[in-house]
């Protein structure tokens, strides 16, 4: 990862995401900086994953969506306090579901695709938000009928940086001598 991307990633603010401007697989995002906060403080490990289920709309049948590299930055932060406060089933699962959203990442490089925009931060740019501020159901549905509107550079990018996120996790999980196997599985 290069360093403006590092200190990118490092300068997110859940508070800061246009995430109501972000759509999903059913509908926006705009409950995600919410659901997050609530992840960040959840004990139990049923209701974590019942929460967590409120926002895994960023990705459905192997399509990420807009949100998808803005969740996982904080989803790889929330495994590591997970793993600092000794919640190992969680971060257990957790673990196991960034490993899906890398899988898919995979796929997706596999694909003819695009080259990604130039940086992380231009997914923020406001031409490559795909709502406007005051979006309706309209505006949902018109870019679900033609998938022409998300430009295939935009489109690639949520993968190539959801996977540059991604590449965090052995880190963290190396850094604690967590899941082992699961680390080396992300190299």
């Amino acid at each position: 990862m290069d360093t403006e991307t590092k200190r990118f990633i490092d300068s997110l603010d859940k508070k800061n995401i246009p995430w109501n401007r972000m759509f999903t697989a059913y509908g926006t995002a705009e409950r995600y900086g919410e659901v997050l906060s609530l992840l960040e403080e959840i004990e139990d490990p049923e209701q974590w994953k019942k929460t967590f289920n409120q926002m895994s709309d960023f990705e459905h049948q192997s399509t990420l969506f807009p949100p998808a590299p803005f969740a996982l930055v904080f989803l790889v932060r929330i495994l590591e306090k997970l793993i600092q406060d000794r919640a190992d089933d969680t971060a257990e699962w957790l673990t196991g579901q960034l490993m899906y959203y890398l899988e898919v990442c995979i796929d997706a490089e596999r694909l003819e695709h695009d080259q990604p925009l130039s940086s992380f931060s231009d997914l923020l740019r406001d031409e490559n938000l795909l709502l406007s501020e005051d979006n309706t159901e309209e505006d949902l549905e018109n870019i679900f009928e033609d998938p022409g509107l998300v430009p295939d550079d935009l489109f690639y990018s949520f993968y190539y940086y959801a996977r540059v996120v991604l590449s965090q996790v052995p880190r963290i999980l190396d850094k604690y001598g967590k899941f082992p196997e699961m680390s080396a599985k992300f190299r």
